[in-house]
């Protein structure tokens, strides 16, 4: 994944593929986390949620860094930008 994703393409697309979830939910958890969490983080990054913002739920912060990961590996492709 890259390390220097675009928070607000990022949210975007999270936006556009899950429009049941809010935009205030999707900053709070890409501005929380800043990036989406390393495979096997999801436990710690989760915690880490609850406890920063503890008005996002739990369900919602998964579908958020799910989108976010689906994102990140698109933009890592080459023919991403073409």
């Amino acid at each position: 994944m890259s390390d220097d994703l675009d928070l607000g393409e990022a949210a975007d697309y999270i936006l556009s593929e899950r429009p049941g979830l809010t935009e205030d939910v999707v900053w709070a958890v890409l501005n929380e986390l800043g990036t989406p969490p390393a495979p096997g983080q999801d436990r710690l990054a989760l915690q880490l949620l609850a406890g920063a913002r503890p008005e996002v739920r739990a369900r919602d912060a998964k579908r958020v860094i799910r989108e976010w990961r689906a994102y990140a590996d698109l933009a890592g492709e080459d023919d991403w930008e073409d």
